[in-house]
């Protein structure tokens, strides 16, 4: 694949956990990623030993609650890429059983981060996804946001009261759905996924499931072809009721 060829990936949130293993899934996949960090640093040690195994992997500065950081980083992509393939809103936070906050702070946090803080970087990129010939937008969302699930006695995560993660990822859908229908006639494609839930520090590296595991339906919806489904709600097991 020539340079001029190689699809080019943004990710938020890329130095840990799952977004660290699209990361990798991409970057094996031949895509050039650009991995989002609020560290540089921090990028730069996931970075490396993908680089060696010859990946192409460049960290990026993003912290998408900051309209200055999300500026400079669309004017230094523009400058040096001109366009780019995919975007992966990664970056999350869920804050339900920190102690010592009100409901109001954790929602103020959480909206701050997982809905606006992905919409500020979607807007952003949107003149650079729409000189891309198959624009991907990936909004990684949470089957805790389903209300079909919730009403589920018989689903897995019944038990499982976080309701300011999840009504930040039931608005995620939300803009899922609307970016997908605005979008359709410039060939985008925008889908929002579950990973599943997955040992990662945010859930004190419980289950069992991997990173990559949760990574699998990231990658597929990021390289989905032009026949592929947008607007929809996704887990590795097909499509979830919303």
């Amino acid at each position: 694949m020539s340079d001029k060829d190689q699809k080019i990936a943004l990710i938020s949130g890329a130095n840990r956990g799952i977004g660290a293993a699209v990361v990798a899934g991409l970057s094996r996949a031949g895509v050039h990623v650009l991995l989002g960090c609020r560290d540089l640093k921090a990028g730069e040690e996931v970075a490396a030993p993908l680089c060696a195994e010859g990946g192409s992997v460049t960290p990026v500065q993003l912290d998408v609650t900051d309209a200055l950081s999300v500026a400079a980083l669309t004017e230094k992509l523009e400058a040096d890429y001109g366009h780019i393939d995919i975007l992966i809103n990664n970056a999350g936070v869920g804050l339900d059983y920190v102690p010592g906050m009100s409901a109001v702070e954790k929602m103020e946090q959480t909206l701050a981060i997982n809905v606006v803080g992905g919409l500020r970087l979607t807007e952003a990129m949107l003149p650079l996804l729409e000189k891309s010939a198959a624009p991907r937008i990936v909004n990684v969302s949470s089957e805790l946001a389903s209300f079909g699930l919730r009403h589920d006695p018989s689903w897995d995560h019944h038990d499982k009261i976080m309701p300011t993660y999840a009504a930040s990822k039931a608005a995620v859908n939300a803009l899922t759905v609307g970016y997908a229908k605005a979008l359709v006639d410039k060939g985008f494609k925008v889908n929002a996924i579950c990973p599943g839930y997955t040992a990662t520090a945010a859930t004190n590296f419980m289950p069992d499931r991997t990173v990559d595991q949760a990574a699998v339906v990231i990658l597929q919806m990021a390289l989905l072809e032009d026949d592929g489904p947008t607007g929809g709600f996704f887990n590795d097991q097909g499509a979830l009721p919303w």
